[in-house]
């Protein structure tokens, strides 16, 4: 063997940061779009925002007959992008190609949070508010390392999920803590609020918790016999025989019962930020037969390329100048694919789901993203980019794009989808009677005389996804029970 020189010519595809910033667009949230395009607008002169009753400058003569000018006007209706600016790219990268959007970068995730930029409260984790009650109290640094690593192990329910000795071999302290040690500093760590932070168990949990309640609290030392002895009796709603065993009458019961519902199951939780409404992207309206899918005019970003910056800058510009004009005029562009890639998107899922449009839930169908892909001539993570936090509005309601993907099952007359059947079990469960409630195998009879055959535990599996009781605990409550029961 012996070293040798070898020519060959290959062809690989490469990723320009054009094509970068364009994957980066397409799968922004709306929100994080706004934020992305306020940045660009602060560090990029040449680019500037038309506001919603400003006129767009026409950018040639118009005929009626200059295709040119419908096509400049189609654009600029989306994002403000003028015929120049098209030019520019269009004939650098083949937009068409489902392999152009095959591949992609990470979201940039330096820095501060998007939220936070655009003024919106930031959410209070609790492990961070632990942490800055616990450096109040802490001694010295061996015990404050020791509650950091018991704090890092709480999950974000606010249970410590790991065991105290594997939390001590993984605090790194030298010699390792004994015990005791750590045991008292799972006390102190305990002691801050939310109350029943770092908690083992759901038992210690609502047992930290009562031990923090006024003495005089009605139905207390009831109530902490029964989290210590008897938690499985309130699940198994064995009223009876805890009055039984301690000996109380349902009042009583009722009273320490009352006291318990009041306590917190998840105390970290409560920290965590609260549930913002879903802005819609897309609007479908219309009627059966005549649907329309339509961006919502109210959340689309609207720039263009300053034309009189355009005009003024000659070859002879300073590279900067024309860096900052190459970069707004693919900012331009890169929205307005965005703004076609979804509106295709949506176009070709709710061509497969009229049925949903005119019947709702019931009426979705099973579909795939190579389905959509196919039908666009994009490749499937397109697809999955442009419907991940992207929101439509339906005569039914808000939705994800994501929840017009729904699993298939088979049925006698074809396939129906999971998302299908979930409704199903719905509205037989609001039909059914209150004082005889369903089981699961009488659900799952029911669905078959409609030709759906699925399994017992598949009907379980959707119920309780949907946070639907069981019969036993739909059945209701006669007696002194009934008020408690009601809750």
């Amino acid at each position: 063997m012996k070293p040798h020189l070898q020519m060959k010519t290959t062809q690989t595809m490469a990723m320009t940061p054009q094509l970068l910033q364009s994957i980066r667009l397409l799968q922004l949230s709306s929100l994080e779009l706004e934020q992305e395009l306020r940045e660009a607008l602060e560090r990029n002169v040449l680019l500037e925002p038309v506001e919603e009753d400003e006129e767009e400058p026409a950018t040639h003569e118009a005929s009626a007959d200059d295709a040119g000018a419908a096509d400049a006007e189609e654009i600029a209706s989306v994002s403000g992008a003028d015929a120049g600016a098209t030019a520019e790219v269009e004939a650098d990268f083949d937009w068409s190609s489902r392999e152009s959007w095959s591949g992609g970068e990470p979201p940039d995730e330096d820095g501060e949070s998007w939220e936070a930029r655009i003024g919106q409260p930031a959410a209070t984790d609790a492990r961070v508010a632990a942490i800055e009650q616990l450096q109040l109290v802490v001694r010295n640094e061996r015990e404050a390392r020791l509650v950091a690593a018991i704090v890092e192990a709480v999950d974000d329910n606010g249970y410590l999920g790991q065991p105290l000795d594997g939390i001590a071999l993984e605090s790194g302290l030298d010699p390792l803590p004994a015990p005791a040690e750590v045991e008292a500093a799972l006390r102190l760590v305990q002691s801050v609020e939310p109350t029943g932070f770092a908690a083992r168990d759901l038992r210690e949990c609502l047992d930290l918790q009562l031990r923090a309640q006024p003495a005089g609290t009605a139905g207390l030392a009831l109530a902490a016999r029964i989290v210590d002895e008897s938690l499985d009796a309130i699940a198994a709603r064995d009223f009876d025989g805890l009055c039984a065993r301690y000996e109380v009458d349902h009042v009583d019961l009722h009273a320490a019962l009352d006291l318990v519902l009041s306590l917190n199951p998840k105390p970290g939780a409560a920290c965590a930020a609260a549930a913002e409404a879903a802005l819609p992207d897309l609007i479908v309206s219309g009627t059966p037969g005549a649907w329309k899918v339509e961006l919502n005019g109210e959340r689309l970003p609207r720039l263009r390329v300053n034309a009189m910056y355009e005009r003024a800058l000659s070859n002879q510009a300073h590279r900067a100048l024309r860096d900052q004009l190459q970069e707004a005029r693919w900012m331009v562009r890169g929205i307005e694919m965005r703004h076609d890639t979804l509106l295709r998107t949506g176009r070709a899922i709710f061509e497969r789901q009229t049925a949903f449009l005119e019947r709702g839930e019931e009426g979705m169908a099973p579909l795939t993203l190579r389905e959509i892909a196919e039908a666009i001539g994009m490749h499937e993570s397109t697809i999955c980019r442009v419907t991940t936090n992207k929101w439509v509005q339906t005569p039914w309601g808000v939705y994800e794009l994501k929840a017009f993907f729904p699993s298939q099952i088979a049925m006698r007359e074809g396939d129906t989808s999971g998302t299908a059947v979930k409704a199903m079990i719905r509205r037989i469960v609001n039909g059914e009677n209150p004082q005889a409630p369903l089981a699961d195998g009488d659900i799952m009879a029911l669905l078959a005389r409609n030709g759906i055959h699925v399994a017992r535990r598949t009907v379980a599996k959707y119920r309780e996804a949907m946070q639907i009781p069981s019969a036993k605990e739909r059945t209701p409550v006669v007696g002194p029970r009934r008020a408690w029961m009601a809750r």
